[in-house]
């Protein structure tokens, strides 16, 4: 009996991971009504998370999302007054210089902006504002996924903060160059089918096809499109493995029917 039933739980999950269906969603065989997270670093610069759900059908809905970082979170206005070459600090970005503001706090930690070659770090400061440590902050966000996790949270709540001066009056950031804080609703690559176009085609293809596929059948066509085995795919962001294994990280935690 025991050998049966473990059969029986191979046999389901087999058929939840399995790559196959067509244009419209499948069934998987995990249990309805459930919704999962998974944090990791993509993008070669962001924190993802994936928000997976297994609908009433018993199909997947995935909803894919990335949080920006502070070295965009710290962009400041340098036409405004208040920010000067002295309470700022820059790194280059193709080539360009890009202005932040050298003194930030997040989550009631105080951190002070350097730059290491034309790369920017923060680090935390002492009382005086100065350099306390050599740990960069951007390091200690992608940790681990619980760390991944409060910065979505953080950040949405108001706990990252710009100072004009050491010890002045806390700047809650809202918003960034692109709009949000997170990349949907943003204006990031916002041309062609842009970044939420891309997303939407992935998300699309979690639900038509299941998420059973390994990094070896993500194959990028010539056309640009991204297919799984057989089935082709309408997204072409470059990135297209590292938002799928994030998706597939989620479903990993699902339990089945």
């Amino acid at each position: 009996m025991k050998r049966f039933a473990l059969i029986l739980f191979v046999a389901l999950a087999a058929a939840a991971l399995i790559g196959c269906g067509g244009d419209d969603p499948v069934r998987t065989g995990f249990t309805p009504g459930q919704t999962v997270e998974a944090y990791n670093y993509v993008h070669g610069g962001y924190i993802g998370q994936a928000v997976v759900t297994v609908t009433e059908d018993g199909v997947l809905d995935a909803t894919l999302d990335e949080a920006f970082m502070p070295h965009t979170l710290a962009i400041v206005d340098m036409d405004a007054d208040e920010w000067t070459e002295d309470n700022t600090v820059y790194y280059l970005q193709r080539g360009n210089q890009v202005r932040v503001a050298k003194h930030i706090a997040y989550d009631g930690t105080n951190y002070v902006g350097t730059t290491v070659g034309g790369a920017l770090i923060y680090v935390e400061a002492d009382d005086e504002g100065n350099p306390a440590g050599n740990v960069d902050l951007e390091l200690q966000l992608i940790r681990n996924e619980a760390s991944m996790a409060a910065w979505f949270e953080n950040i949405a709540d108001g706990k990252f903060v710009l100072f004009t001066e050491f010890g002045g009056e806390p700047q809650p950031v809202t918003t960034t160059s692109y709009g949000s804080l997170f990349k949907r609703d943003s204006t990031y690559w916002n041309f062609g089918i842009g970044w939420m176009g891309n997303i939407e085609a992935l998300e699309e293809a979690v639900a038509n096809y299941g998420t059973g596929f390994s990094l070896d059948e993500m194959v990028r066509r010539g056309d640009d499109r991204w297919a799984l085995a057989d089935a082709v795919t309408g997204a072409t962001l470059s990135d297209f493995p590292d938002y799928f294994g994030l998706v597939q990280m989620a479903v990993g935690r699902l339990s089945m029917e």
